[in-house]
């Protein structure tokens, strides 16, 4: 206690509180109290230490519930940066390594069919196609051919340089019997002019319903000791191949009966027929499709009316991924009563209709399209090719019925190439005599 004199009586006894009171100071909490500070406050304490302090210090947190979900927030956040930079890290040496590099090149090579750009390009080339466009009607759900399923190394991943190489063909017969059908095989360094040998012979051929024979590509020493890193193989495989027997059913009938329907009835209600408009024919999963029409709508009956040329449509269309490198033989086999008209259909063979007469039989007309000018065809995937000719119908085709039905069919050979399958090797260097490595080239992607 302190002690106060007045001018008259005993001294007052006064706290210390009320001195400092007195005095104009703060009458709250001794200095003590307050931290030793004179206005009470401690200062606030900056940069580095002022944030160390503000995350360690307990009473420097809100109690409220706000300030704890703030706090949660800060905290998870401050995770999620941590991780994303332990796998930005983690990603910079996974992508250095020999196997990282190879599962960024495998997925390249996996999306580049879906890249936007050539993606557009054919949905535009496929707008642009001129002509009459005839389809089959799908009967197969697995595609009939050689199929090409896989490319891999024979034996490890990693090799060091002058060590062979060996990779396999995944191939397979799939829904076909073929007899003795050669597949032509190929192997090469992506981005260089080096190839691998193929074993133990090129072409394979195939015979049967599966292939039984197992093709390699093999590196030689030399190749290998001129390469390092990360190196791009690819493989290809060609063959020729069928879509026979493409047969469409067709009717005719009489301009004459054709107007003595009634109107509420077309031609196959009237003559309880059980047909399907547009007829079409099959398509039985090859990698080339066989349309075959009779008009541009292709509806049916064909009717037949003096001074009138009927149409055959034919349309080539590449249904699988790879690419038709050439047509070899389109043959169209008619009945013996239709003829291809040489003045309407503008001097065949031509690119329009490019067929002449190969044979005549008891029964049907055989036409061969010209090797001059079909053997320049090529399709790639998606593409395709309309051919047309008028038809010249001899009167006893009909004779006294109402109506006949008749068959067009249509062969054609060709030589498919399938995509190409990539496999990824690493090729290590081999120290040299100094001490040192021997460089060797690295051979990238070209995508």
């Amino acid at each position: 206690m302190a002690q106060s004199y007045k001018s008259k009586g005993k001294p007052e006894e006064v706290t210390k509180s009320e001195l400092l009171g007195r005095l104009g100071l703060s009458s709250g909490a001794s200095s003590a109290e307050q931290g030793g500070y004179p206005s009470g406050t401690a200062p606030r304490k900056r940069g580095f230490l002022g944030w160390l302090n503000k995350w360690t210090n307990a009473d420097s947190y809100a109690p409220s519930e706000k300030g704890k979900k703030t706090t949660q927030n800060k905290f998870l956040f401050a995770i999620i940066v941590l991780a994303l930079i332990l796998l930005a890290v983690y990603g910079y040496y996974w992508i250095a390594s020999p196997g990282g590099q190879r599962n960024v090149f495998q997925f390249k090579n996996a999306i580049a069919p879906y890249n936007p750009v050539t993606w557009y390009s054919t949905e535009i080339a496929k707008a642009q196609q001129i002509g009459n466009i005839w389809t089959s009607e799908p009967t197969a759900v697995e595609k009939k051919g050689i199929l090409f399923e896989s490319f891999k190394p024979v034996g490890s991943e990693e090799i060091p340089q002058g060590t062979l190489a060996l990779f396999k063909y995944g191939l397979k017969l799939s829904n076909a019997e073929v007899s003795r059908t050669p597949v032509t095989l190929t192997c090469d360094i992506k981005g260089k002019e080096l190839k691998g040998d193929i074993l133990p012979a090129n072409p394979m051929y195939i015979t049967g319903k599966r292939i039984t024979e197992n093709a390699r590509c093999r590196l030689s020493k030399e190749i290998t000791n001129s390469l390092s890193g990360t190196v791009e193989v690819q493989g290809g495989a060609s063959f020729p191949f069928k879509t026979e027997d493409v047969k469409l059913k067709v009717y005719f009938t009489s301009i004459a009966m054709e107007n003595s329907l009634p109107d509420d009835k077309d031609f196959f209600d009237y003559m309880n027929i059980l047909e399907s408009q547009p007829i079409r024919a099959q398509y039985n999963g090859e990698p080339v499709e066989i349309g075959i029409g009779v008009s541009t709508e292709n509806t049916q009956p064909v009717v037949i009316e003096e001074g009138m040329n009927p149409l055959i449509g034919i349309t080539i269309n590449n249904r699988w991924d790879g690419k038709m490198t050439n047509l070899t033989s389109l043959t169209l086999t008619l009945p013996k009563e239709l003829t291809i008209n040489d003045v309407v259909s503008s001097n065949p063979p031509n690119e329009v209709c490019p067929f002449t007469l190969s044979r005549q039989g008891r029964d049907t007309n055989e036409y061969k399209a010209s090797s001059e000018i079909i053997e320049s065809i090529s399709l790639d995937s998606g593409r395709l090719r309309s051919f047309e000719c008028w038809v010249d119908v001899a009167p006893e085709l009909l004779g006294t019925a109402p109506y006949v039905v008749k068959e067009y069919a249509v062969d054609a050979e060709y030589n498919y190439q399938l995509p190409t399958q990539t496999a990824t090797i690493t090729v290590k260097k081999i120290a040299s005599a100094d001490g040192g490595s021997d460089i060797g080239e690295v051979v990238t992607a070209l995508i």
